[in-house]
């Protein structure tokens, strides 16, 4: 290939967009819209048209593009940019030329006063092509070169270096199996700058490794592969502030890592795509624009890291709101281990009983519209539900349970409970929502109707009843004429802006993009829970975040305006006579400054707590009962290991940030 190389003085901006491949069945649409986070927008996996029309739809909303990647994978090139909000007045950016092309654009920018401030090469299976980005500006001081060889480039940097100049950016790129280089130096201090090319992903590594004591950080990273081989070119920088890097990530772990990098305060500075195999390779680097201080961070993350390692927790997932306020929020660990995909904020979990307060607001709200008291019957002729279930005649107690009392867990007695081993001289009955799998959610509550009779009169004690939040599913379905995950996701998640919660799948192989793998212990396994029979009491999926976005809308504080009114609410977290901890979905204190629900079952821990007026949490895992406790109560002391880690590291928090991630 012939080398062609010139001279010039241009400054641009770039926005930086996310895609990211399509997965499976979906559309990248369905997987992730393209979002704008505060002032910066990050997209992958754009076809040239799709990155086309990018640069057009963010130019025209003020956004300028700063970076822009291509990289052939599997016969096609794809592009990987970033853009941030500014000005977008003489800016300039081109991509899929040829060498030539590039020179010819180059020198004609130059000589109308336009400075590169990007490039890069990328290979379309055959030649080099280039993307490019100027800015109307100076041209002076700068230093443009492409298509050089390992040995030019080695040479020219030097050169350079020697001259006063420091590297802006570099890029590597493979034409035929031969790594060619292209790359800007400006004028000024390079004696606090570290740069490399042509290293292995340990290598890399290894550098990383070396400088961050000295405190150098990575603010461009490049990653090409060359016959094959992936190798890496950086600049690490001696900067002020928090920084972070990533490397070998697929297209799936990449919009995990930006995701879990935005909730802690980062946005991307830098990102390169490669071909890796059959599917795309990132690296990226990040810097910090917000946040908590790294202290604060720090004495979080080492309490939630033991517990993970106490209780071997794979991947867990948390968030935090202050005064209505997203702060924080990050995942831990892996969400799949087998394909090593990380657990980031935006990771979907299994919810558990973390699902009855979607159903505790979904009723209030029908009887705050009057659609619905809280003292109608529930069974039973002139009743909601009617005689739809069983075959056989609804006995008084049954006859006489009302919303409040499913709502409250006083409904059933033992013959509703959750009691998975059931003591005959008490309790003969096992669980009902465990039990019975074959039977679809109708028959089941039919066969419980007909098996066993509330054990006590309705109202007198409280015994926790998935069976009874399962009963109010169907009274949500009867009252709205609409499926119990669609209103939900229509009435009361939409209203909180959510759009990424969903009831689950049975099996690994159905879950969601983004969703998380769940690891059990002993017991029932992950996989054989029935989860859309579960789904007013146990079925929901949801991110850490999005349960904050919920809690922030019930939670009685207006930060975030309620979808409930204060009255509402106030009948939603008032105790029952039989439990006056538990309301109405909702576990309290006598005044609602405390307000929350746990959940458990096979492969999944999780919580959502209000601890005070200001501060509410989620955190949420994909394990149960494989740690090192053995003994029968080990699920429990998993929760409130995770919890009072969580609690404690948030009492410990010595700075609060004015930002809000949501």
């Amino acid at each position: 290939m012939k080398k062609v190389s010139n001279t010039i003085v241009w400054c641009m901006v770039l926005l930086f967009f996310i895609v990211h491949k399509t997965h499976a069945h979906k559309t990248v649409n369905e997987e992730m819209n393209p979002y704008t986070i505060k002032n910066w927008v990050a997209l992958h996996a754009m076809t040239g048209q799709k990155y086309q029309d990018a640069v057009n739809k963010y130019h025209q909303k003020g956004f300028r593009l700063t970076a822009v990647d291509g990289h052939y994978v599997n016969g096609k090139i794809y592009f990987t940019a970033l853009w941030n909000k500014g000005n977008v007045s003489g800016l300039k950016a081109r991509h899929g030329l040829t060498g030539a092309q590039y020179q010819n654009e180059a020198t004609k920018n130059h000589k109308a006063g336009y400075r590169l401030i990007h490039v890069d090469g990328y290979s379309d299976g055959q030649n080099a092509r280039y993307a490019a980005i100027w800015q109307r500006g100076s041209t002076s001081g700068l230093i443009t070169k492409h298509g050089l060889t390992e040995s030019q480039y080695q040479k020219e940097a030097t050169k350079n270096y020697k001259a006063g100049y420091k590297l802006e950016h570099v890029s590597g790129y493979d034409v035929k199996g031969k790594v060619f280089y292209s790359a800007i130096w400006k004028k000024g201090d390079n004696t606090k700058q570290i740069t490399r090319h042509g290293l292995t992903s340990k290598q890399y590594q290894d550098v990383v490794s070396k400088y961050s004591p000295l405190g150098y950080r990575v603010t461009q990273v490049d990653g090409y592969d060359v016959a094959g081989k992936v190798y890496y070119a950086c600049i690490l920088e001696k900067v002020n502030g928090r920084y972070s890097s990533r490397h070998g990530m697929n297209n799936k772990n990449y919009q995990l890592q930006v995701d879990n990098h935005y909730y802690q305060g980062f946005m991307p500075i830098s990102v390169s795509g490669h071909d890796a195999g059959n599917q795309g390779g990132y690296s990226a680097a990040f810097k910090s624009v917000g946040g908590w201080q790294n202290s604060d961070i720090a004495q979080l993350d080492t309490k939630i890291k033991k517990v993970m390692t106490d209780y071997k927790i794979p991947g867990l997932s948390l968030a935090i709101v202050k005064d209505g306020k997203l702060v924080f929020a990050k995942g831990y660990g892996y969400g799949e281990k087998d394909k090593k995909e990380i657990a980031a904020a935006t990771s979907l979990f299994r919810l558990a009983s973390v699902s009855k307060p979607l159903t505790s607001v979904a009723i209030m709200q029908l009887v705050e519209q009057g659609k619905l008291k809280l003292s109608d019957k529930v069974l039973g002729n002139g009743s909601i539900l009617g005689t739809k279930y069983g075959s056989k005649p609804y006995s008084n107690r049954e006859k006489a349970v009302t919303v409040a009392q499913l709502l409250e867990h006083t409904a059933g007695g033992h013959a509703w409970d959750h009691n998975t081993k059931p003591n005959n001289s008490v309790d003969k009955w096992g669980a009902p929502m465990f039990q019975k799998k074959d039977l679809n959610k109708s028959k089941l509550i039919g066969w419980v109707l007909d098996d066993r009779n509330p054990s006590h009169d309705p109202g007198t004690i409280y015994e926790y009843s998935n069976f009874g939040f399962c009963l109010l599913g169907r009274i949500i379905e009867k009252k709205t004429g609409m499926g119990y995950e669609a209103y939900l996701r229509k009435q009361v998640l939409r209203k909180c802006g959510i759009t990424d919660m969903y009831i689950g799948a049975n099996k690994k192989e159905n879950k969601r993009y983004k969703e998380v793998a769940y690891y059990a212990g002993e017991g029932t396994g992950a996989y054989e829970l029935k989860m859309r029979r579960m789904d007013s009491h146990g079925g929901w999926i949801a991110s850490s975040v999005d349960l904050l976005r919920f809690m922030v809308r019930v939670d009685g504080q207006n930060s975030k305006k309620d979808i409930l009114k204060a009255n509402t609410f106030k009948t939603m977290t008032t105790g029952s006579s039989a439990n006056s901890g538990y309301a109405k979905g909702w576990g309290v204190n006598s005044t609602a400054t405390v307000m929350s629900h746990g959940g458990g079952m096979s492969g999944t821990t999780t919580m959502l707590k209000k601890i005070d007026n200001s501060i509410s949490y989620a955190i949420l895992s994909n394990s149960t009962d494989r740690g090192k406790d053995k003994s029968s109560d080990k699920a429990n002391k998993q929760s409130s290991a995770m919890n009072k880690a969580m609690e404690e590291g948030i009492q410990a928090v010595k700075s609060w940030p004015a930002i809000d991630l949501f």
